[in-house]
């Protein structure tokens, strides 16, 4: 069963829900957003039945955390969400595999009031509760870190209207800032604890200093080399998680020696349904593997897809509040050598103008390139 929730549901993961009668939980969101999709909706009392009685869950948005924590309150998934969600924990949890790794969770009065002089810049600051990169921030020195804690007394509060406590959380992780590429894993761990990986995209980022979620791109190549690697990497986590049946959004960073874990997100793949990129790439739809415990033939699926970027680039507005329908989506389109989807964002609370899947020629990186380093503002009509 799935639950569906703010900010975004897609087309594809509707029509897909309603073509196999998915069990989808009765509630306002999902019944106001079915868009004419006849969904197979339960009520409260029987997702929990559902639930009890062995079946699988999944969720599209951490917004779902908040039914999950008031109407399965002594279940075991409370355990899963909590070791992944809170972002100390976590890496509390897995810090005898990283035992060099610095990381400290502060308040904000911390931030405000502590001797940071002595911080091992660079480091991340994060909340250890979060979501969608809010209130992320690179910081190379005092200075950065003294601009970071003003910029989070200005949007905090604007933070807490768009987002439930259970999403973004009160307190903050300052960690290590860890170099290398950043690669995003959509993977689910089956009931024998043993990961499958579904999707591998690369995280790519304009500078060092940025942290936006603005290009991921897949391709068999990126799949050949890691799909591996980054199995016997979740294998090694697992140790310590000790997790079954359960998907997940994962974050990692690659260094020269080692495979680093930036986050794990529970109960979901990329979020706000841009896991579709599985599906716009390579056909795998990431959330019936999961229900269904379907493990891709990759070996297959990449034979056919070489010389071929698939990317996902999120239009955002770079944190300006601008009406989407301002915004001149067909001249975007018409700058990519193939559209594959684009969907047009309304809720204010994403910073985005839209979703758009693309699919690039070898050779024709540049058009990601400059989208990379875009200010989308200029796409107003």
């Amino acid at each position: 069963m799935i639950i569906l929730e703010e900010p975004y549901i897609s087309d594809l993961l509707l029509e897909y829900l309603a073509k196999n009668g998915v069990p989808v939980l009765e509630n306002a969101y999902a019944v106001s957003n079915s868009r004419g999709n006849a969904l197979n909706f339960i009520s409260t009392k029987e997702a929990v039945k559902r639930y009890h009685d062995g079946e699988r869950l999944y969720t599209v948005s951490e917004h779902a955390l908040d039914w999950i924590y008031t109407n399965l309150p002594e279940s075991g998934i409370i355990r899963k969400i909590s070791i992944l969600k809170d972002k100390a924990l976590f890496r509390k949890t897995v810090s005898g595999l990283y035992p060099n790794l610095f990381f400290e969770e502060v308040t904000l009065d911390q931030l405000r009031s502590g001797d940071h002089a002595k911080l091992p810049y660079p480091v991340i600051l994060k909340p250890s509760v979060g979501f969608f990169s809010v209130g992320v921030y690179a910081l190379f020195n005092e200075t950065d870190l003294r601009n970071a804690v003003s910029d989070i007394e200005e949007n905090s509060k604007t933070w807490a209207a768009d987002f439930p406590e259970t999403v973004i959380g009160s307190t903050f992780l300052l960690e290590q800032y860890i170099r290398g590429t950043e690669y995003a894993i959509d993977a689910y761990y089956d009931t024998e604890g043993k990961p499958v990986i579904l999707n591998i995209l690369t995280h790519r980022f304009a500078s060092e200093s940025d942290v936006r979620d603005r290009i991921y791109y897949t391709s068999a190549e990126i799949m050949l080399e890691y799909l591996q690697p980054f199995t016997l990497f979740l294998e090694r986590i697992n140790t310590k998680l000790h997790i079954t049946d359960f998907p997940m959004h994962i974050e990692v960073r690659v260094t020269e020696d080692d495979i680093i874990p930036i986050e794990f997100n529970p109960l979901r793949f990329a979020g706000s349904c841009s896991t579709d990129i599985a599906y716009f790439a390579y056909g795998v739809n990431t959330v019936d593997c999961y229900l269904h415990q379907i493990k891709p033939d990759f070996a297959k699926i990449l034979a056919k897809k070489s010389g071929k970027i698939y990317s996902m680039i999120l239009i955002d507005k770079g944190g300006k509040e601008i009406e989407s329908g301002r915004f001149d989506y067909g001249r975007l389109c018409n700058e990519f050598e193939h559209v594959l989807d684009i969907r047009k964002i309304e809720a204010p609370e994403m910073g985005l103008f839209a979703f758009l899947f693309t699919e690039t020629s070898v050779g024709n990186e540049q058009e990601l390139d400059r989208a990379l380093v875009s200010d989308f503002s200029a796409y107003l009509v």
